[in-house]
């Protein structure tokens, strides 16, 4: 009898027991769920600037963080002053990744270029500081920007871009009510959370060859999400931020169940990450792997099945920006 319900998934082996060694093991472990071979984080900040501090950062993070199967990150702070510091960190520890970075007002083909030869896997563009400092938001669709966005895609660099904002406070993942924009109406910004989405799809639109990753499921909810999911093939959020339960909490079963057939419908579309920011005096503390574990609780709470799970972890990461999967390291003693 199959101990298999909707929305309650168990591990591949469960069921590989029942007929395996002619059933000799059938109902051992009969309560395992599916686990990832690893996470990959899409989304992290990396605050050193030298090579050797990055890389004491990457080790006191990952040397703990293994346990909880964190494999690989990737620090999005690849700046033209950076790039060189972080491509070094790269080459010296295999669980550091990096993305190439570029201020709002400063698009640079070349940059882009000289990233990808260092071994960027993708860019990352934020527009906080064209919110906060009031400047013209249609500039990120000059020509200039469009070359950028164009050679991303020929150059298979996803770009991930933290688009919007949400005015609300979020005491629940610890934002702050009207983040960038308390400074942007000081200086003047009457836009709005829509036209920057609007200005973001334009872009979107016009460079279908390029993969364009949404920061923070752009503070858009589900089912507006899967209707630019159908309007966009090259469009991907992740999970970072919104995507967070916290420590003790459950989430309610009306919400998991929602939520859910949404990562089910879309699973192609998702990618792990966590908006952890990293430096060599934080990286080995609870508060940083508790807002990491936060997104893991999240995911590993809508229950999903092997496939889904394992796309979300790494896989869909992996395929977008060209990332080969990597090997486990040994567990010992954990025995996962």
């Amino acid at each position: 009898m199959s101990n298999e319900s909707p929305g309650r998934p168990h591990a591949p082996d469960v069921a590989e027991r029942r007929d395996v060694d002619h059933g000799f093991s059938a109902g051992w472990g009969l309560h395992f769920q599916p686990s990832v071979k690893y996470w990959l984080d899409c989304h992290t900040h990396m605050s050193e600037t030298r090579a050797k501090d990055a890389l004491k950062a990457v080790a006191d993070w990952h040397d703990t963080m293994w346990a909880f199967r964190l494999r690989r990150h990737v620090a999005v702070d690849g700046f033209p002053e950076r790039a060189e510091a972080l491509a070094a960190a790269a080459r010296g520890d295999d669980r550091f990744l990096w993305l190439c970075r570029m201020k709002f007002d400063a698009p640079d083909v070349k940059h882009l270029e000289r990233c990808k030869e260092l071994g960027a896997v993708g860019l990352k563009l934020h527009n906080a500081p064209l919110i906060q400092s009031g400047a013209e938001r249609r500039s990120v669709l000059s020509a200039a920007w469009q070359a950028v966005y164009a050679r991303a895609g020929e150059l298979g660099m996803p770009v991930l871009w933290h688009v919007t904002q949400r005015h609300t406070a979020s005491p629940y993942t610890g934002g702050g009510l009207h983040s960038y924009w308390k400074e942007g109406w000081k200086n003047g910004v009457t836009y709005t959370n829509e036209e920057l989405l609007g200005d973001f799809l334009e872009a979107v639109a016009a460079h279908r060859g390029t993969t364009f990753i949404g920061a923070h499921q752009l503070h858009i909810g589900p089912e507006r999400m899967a209707a630019l999911f159908a309007a966009h093939p090259n469009l991907v959020v992740d999970t970072s931020i919104g995507c967070y339960v916290a420590p003790d909490d459950e989430m309610y079963e009306e919400d998991r169940v929602a939520l859910r057939a949404f990562f089910l419908a879309h699973a192609d579309r998702l990618l792990f990450g966590s908006d952890v920011v990293l430096d060599r005096r934080t990286a080995n503390t609870e508060l940083l792997r508790q807002h990491f574990l936060g997104h893991v609780r999240f995911i590993k709470q809508l229950r999903l099945p092997q496939e889904e799970l394992t796309k979300i972890a790494h896989a869909n990461f992996e395929r977008l920006a060209g990332l080969a999967e990597v090997q486990p390291f040994e567990w010992g003693a954990l025995r996962p």
